[in-house]
C-alpha cells in the first residue's frame, strides 16, 4: 500500500511534465504516420505541435498551470484543424470533450476561470461539428489518402481521450482525498506540537457511552517558567521547547492513552481503564526525563522541567470537573516549588 501512494504522489506532483509528454509522444506519432501517408498539411501541422511541447518541457522546461492552459488551447486548434481536414468520422473532437473534463485537474487554479475555459472547449467542438457536418467543408486529398486507416485512428484517438480523462479523475480524486484527510488532521490536531487538540479531546471523550466508561486519569502537564524561556530566548525557542516536551509526552501516551494539548504550556495526558497508583511512576519518570533534557535552540541550551497534576475519574465523572480536580494539584505543585508530581 505504501509504494502504491508513493507512486499516486509521483504521478500527481510530476502531473504537468507527464502530460506534456504523452501529449509529445502522440504528436510524433501522428507526424510518422501523416508522413507515410503523404498527407503533408498534417504533417506542417503535427511537427508545430511536437516543436510546441519540445519547446515546454525540454527548452524552457516549464510544466507550471499557464504552460497546461497553452497546452489547452494547442489542443483545441490542432483537433479543430485535423477534425476540419478529414470529417468528422477520425474523432479528433474527441480531445476538445475529453480536455474539457481534465482541465480542471489540469489548471486547478491559473486565473480561476476553469468554467470558462471548459465553455470555450465544448462551444469549439460545437462550431466545429456544425462547420464539418452542416456547412460541409471538405478535403478530398486529404481524406482519400487517409480513408483506409479511419478506424484505426478513431480508436486512437478515442483510447487517448478516455485514457486522460480516467487518469485525470482518478489523480482528482486522490488529491481530494488527501487535501480531507489533511483537514480533519488539522482538524483534530495542533498544528505546532502535531499532538491532539482540545476539540477532538472533548469530542472523544464525550462520545465515550457512559456504560461503556471505567475509572479513569488525567494528568495535567505544565511546564515551568515558560513565560521566562520565551522572554529569555525568544519564541522560536519557545516553541522548540513545546515541540520537545510534546514529543515526551506523545512517546508515554503510546497508543492506547491520548496527549493533548490543552492550551499554552498546558497539556494533558488521557489514561483510560487505569488507577492513578499505576501512573504515578510513569508521570514520574516523564518528570525526570524532561528535567534531563538539553532543548538546543538558535545555539542556546535550554534546560526546563515540568510540574504535573493527577485526578481520577469515574465512570459517571464530569470530566470537566476531572480536569479541574487535576489542574488544581497542577497549582498546588507550582506552590510547592514546581518540578514534581501531585496526586
Amino acid at each position: 500500500m505504501g509504494i502504491v501512494i508513493k507512486i499516486v504522489d509521483w504521478f500527481t506532483k510530476n502531473r504537468n511534465m507527464l502530460f506534456l509528454a504523452v501529449c509529445l509522444v502522440i504528436h510524433v506519432i501522428y507526424l510518422c504516420v501523416f508522413q507515410i501517408l503523404n498527407v503533408l498539411p498534417l504533417v506542417a501541422l503535427n511537427l508545430f505541435s511536437s516543436g510546441f511541447y519540445f519547446n515546454f518541457l525540454v527548452l524552457k522546461k516549464d510544466t507550471s498551470e499557464k504552460s497546461m492552459l497553452h497546452t489547452y488551447f494547442e489542443i483545441l486548434l490542432f483537433s479543430f484543424l485535423s477534425e476540419l481536414a478529414l470529417g468528422p468520422d477520425y474523432g479528433f473532437f474527441l480531445y476538445m470533450i475529453g480536455l474539457s473534463s481534465a482541465v480542471f485537474y489540469l489548471v486547478p487554479s491559473y486565473r480561476n476561470a476553469r468554467f470558462l475555459y471548459q465553455i470555450i472547449g465544448i462551444a469549439t467542438a460545437f462550431i466545429l461539428k456544425f462547420i464539418v457536418m452542416v456547412v460541409g467543408v471538405r478535403f478530398p486529398a486529404m481524406q482519400s489518402a487517409v480513408e483506409p486507416y479511419c478506424t484505426a485512428i478513431f480508436m486512437f484517438n478515442m483510447g487517448i481521450t478516455a485514457t486522460i480523462v480516467l487518469a485525470a479523475t482518478f489523480f482528482y480524486s486522490k488529491e481530494t482525498e488527501k487535501v480531507w484527510e489533511s483537514l480533519r488532521y488539522n482538524m483534530n490536531h495542533d498544528a505546532l506540537t502535531g499532538l491532539y487538540n482540545r476539540r477532538f479531546f472533548e469530542h472523544k471523550i464525550e462520545s465515550v457511552p457512559i456504560y461503556e466508561r471505567d475509572q479513569y486519569v488525567i494528568s495535567m502537564v505544565d511546564i515551568d517558567f515558560f513565560k521566562i524561556v520565551n522572554d529569555t530566548y525568544g519564541h522560536e525557542a519557545g516553541d522548540a521547547v513545546l515541540v520537545e516536551v510534546a514529543s515526551c509526552l506523545n512517546t508515554t501516551a503510546g497508543k492506547e492513552n491520548l496527549a493533548v494539548r490543552w492550551g499554552g504550556e498546558e497539556f494533558i495526558l488521557y489514561f483510560p481503564n487505569t488507577t492513578p497508583d499505576k501512573i504515578y511512576p510513569i508521570m514520574e519518570t516523564l518528570r525526570k526525563h524532561v528535567e534531563g533534557m538539553v532543548i538546543k535552540s538558535a545555539g542556546k541550551e535550554i534546560h526546563i522541567t515540568i510540574t504535573i497534576g493527577i485526578a481520577t475519574g469515574m465512570a459517571d465523572s464530569n470530566y470537566e470537573k476531572v480536569i479541574h480536580s487535576a489542574d488544581e494539584k497542577l497549582y498546588l505543585g507550582k506552590e510547592r516549588g514546581r518540578n514534581q508530581v501531585v496526586v
